[in-house]
C-alpha cells in the first residue's frame, strides 16, 4: 500500500522550504481483542515535506497497513485506537479534524494506493 501526499506546486498556500507538508508524531495505535490488546503501532516518527518521497518498509504485520490507513482516517475505530501522537498536514492536526476537514483532503491532497489496486477496481 502506498500513500501520495501532494506535490504543492499552486502559488496560493505554498509551503517554505524544507517545511513538512505531512508529519506524524510518536503515533500509537492498538487494537482491543478478546484475547487483549495488540499494538499495532508503537511510536511511528516521520515528515515529508513537499516534493519529497517516503518509503515505508517492513516486515509483514509490521504496521505499514495500520499507519497509513490512521493518516487516510480509513482505519475502523473500533476496534483500532489511536492512543497517543499526532497526524499534522500543514500544520494542522488530522486526528483532531471532523470527518467533514477530513473528507475535503482525503483524494484531493492525500491518497493511498493499495497494494493489489486493480482487485479494488469494480
Amino acid at each position: 500500500m502506498t500513500t501520495v501526499i501532494e506535490n504543492n506546486n499552486q502559488k496560493s498556500g505554498r509551503l517554505e522550504v524544507g517545511t513538512p507538508l505531512l508529519e506524524v508524531k510518536d503515533l500509537h495505535v492498538e487494537f482491543h481483542t478478546r484475547d487483549g490488546v495488540a499494538k499495532a503501532v508503537n511510536g511511528v516518527n516521520y515528515s515529508v515535506a513537499a516534493g519529497e518521497t517516503l518509503a515505508v518498509l517492513g516486515e509483514s504485520g509490521s504496521g505499514k497497513s495500520v499507519t497509513a490507513q490512521t493518516i487516510m482516517g480509513i482505519l475502523d475505530m473500533p476496534p483500532g485506537k489511536v492512543t497517543q501522537g499526532e497526524i499534522l498536514y500543514r500544520g494542522q492536526d488530522m486526528l483532531k479534524m471532523s470527518n467533514e476537514e477530513r473528507r475535503k483532503i482525503r483524494g484531493r491532497k492525500i491518497a493511498m494506493i493499495f497494494q493489489d489496486a486493480l482487485s479494488a477496481l469494480n
